[in-house]
Formats: C-alpha cells, structure tokens, sequence
C-alpha cells in the first residue's frame, strides 16, 4: 500500500430469509454503486460478485429475517466483524411478512404446507435488533433506492443518516394524491415514516406501515378514527402486514396464544 493512502472502507451485504427483493434493488443502483466504487470497496457480496472476504468490514448491510439457530449465530458473528451494521428492508428491520406468523403456530403451518414429515428449521421470525445492536435501519419492502443512496453518502461522509422527520402523509400531499383517510379507506400513512415517496398510495394501494412507525406516532388516534368506519379484524390485518412484532402492535392488538392452529 503506498504511504498516506487511506484504505477505502470495506462494505459487506449479507441476506437472510427473505425474497430479495431488497438486493435486486441494489443491484439495480450498479451504475451508482460504481460511482461509490472510489470510495468503498465491496468485498462480500453473493447476489452480484464471487469475491467473499471473511472480514473484519467496516459496513455490513444485511436483508432479510433470522429465523434459523445458524442465522441467528451469523447475524452475531457479523455483528463482531463490523463497526457499522445496517438493516436494510422491512425483513430486517421490521420482521416483515416472515413476522405475520407468531412462534407459537408456525410449527403447525410448516407441516399443513410441506407434511407431516417436514423438519422445520426456523424458529421465530425476529427484527435484527432482537438479537443485536443495529446502528442504522434502511426501511421498505422493497427499500427505496434513493433513501439506501442518502444513507450509504451520508456514511462515507461520516455523518450519521437520520430517519425522515415527516410521515407518508407529507409525501402523499407533495404527490397530489386524495387521502385516503377522508375516503373512509384505511391507510397508515400518518403514522408512517416517510421516506417511500408515498409510492403504494399514488399507484392506487394503501399504507400498510413497511417503513415503520415514525417517531411520537399518535396510533391510538388513528385507530379512533379508523373504528369509524372499519371493523377491528380488518384493521389489526392492515397492522400485523409489516408491525406485527413491534411493541406497540403487542400493546393495541393482544390476542391468547395460537397452538396447533387454534386459539
């Protein structure tokens, strides 16, 4: 190495269980990511490259949910190797659509849908900050490629990203869309961090929560104005999509236990 050159920070994306939806996604920044290329070396990276160096790095970006012992034991053994870990889409951060299933019944869902003589593997789907410290969190199912963009910048230049001060609703505004809220439809967009640019709600869906409850969320008056005009199975159905492991979902929605898929 020639003397004075600093070395280019070492960045490393791993994936657990998950559709991978959120590295195509950034396979699809390959022009961007070759503009980051002076910057930052990728040197674990399965979906898009051979090269697999073992570590230490100095940015890991890790997609999708532990839910097997041998996840679990990486995501800590990562957790080790790196100074800054990412949790990059709703899989990660949130436990996403692997999360809509508790614990308790998804043994008996393994077996209704691979038989009886399925050995399942998983244990619980989990956010990664149920088992370790995460510094940052990239929302979205899919991520929105701009806010992974504004937060790899704004690591190489050594500040730390921030989530967005508004919700969904603020976006949605900019968008010029109807609300949906006055429409009698339900949508979590004001309790929602913005960020996704308000994209399901200008093609015509709702907001199912993917990136996260905002900071001072007023939940409870959300639910006060959806009960107005939607029964609370339908709206719990909207809430366990993307928060269903969060606490705040735990506090609004407890329900007994399922086992063997019964109450």
């Amino acid at each position: 190495m020639v003397s004075g050159v600093e070395p280019k920070p070492k960045l490393a994306i791993f994936d657990f269980t998950d559709c991978e939806g959120c590295e195509v996604a950034l396979v699809s920044l390959r022009e961007k990511l070759l503009d980051l290329a002076g910057e930052i070396e990728i040197v674990n990276w399965r979906l898009a490259q051979r090269r697999a160096d073992e570590g230490p790095y100095d940015v890991v970006l890790i997609e999708g949910t532990p839910i097997t012992q041998e996840e679990i034991d990486t995501l800590k053994f990562l957790r080790e190797q790196t100074k800054i870990l990412v949790g990059l889409g709703s899989c990660a951060t949130l436990a996403g659509i692997p999360g809509i299933i508790d614990k308790e019944s998804r043994g008996f869902w393994y077996k209704k849908i691979y038989g009886e003589k399925y050995k399942p593997r998983g244990i619980d789907a989990l956010p990664l900050t149920a088992y370790v410290k995460v510094n940052y969190l990239i929302h979205g199912c899919p991520v929105e490629k701009k806010e992974v963009v504004r937060v790899m910048e704004e690591l190489l230049a050594g500040k730390a990203p921030k989530p967005r001060g508004y919700s969904v609703c603020f976006e949605c505004k900019l968008a010029g869309n109807p609300c949906r809220l006055l429409a009698k439809k339900i949508c979590l967009g004001p309790i929602t961090q913005g960020g996704c640019g308000a994209i399901c709600i200008s093609g015509g869906s709702p907001c199912y929560g993917c990136f996260g409850l905002r900071d001072s969320a007023q939940i409870d008056n959300l639910l006060h104005t959806l009960y107005k005009f939607s029964d609370s199975p339908e709206v719990e159905q909207y809430f366990s999509m993307f928060l269903k492991k969060t606490p705040e979902y735990a506090r609004l929605f407890k329900r007994p236990r399922v086992k063997n898929g019964k109450t």
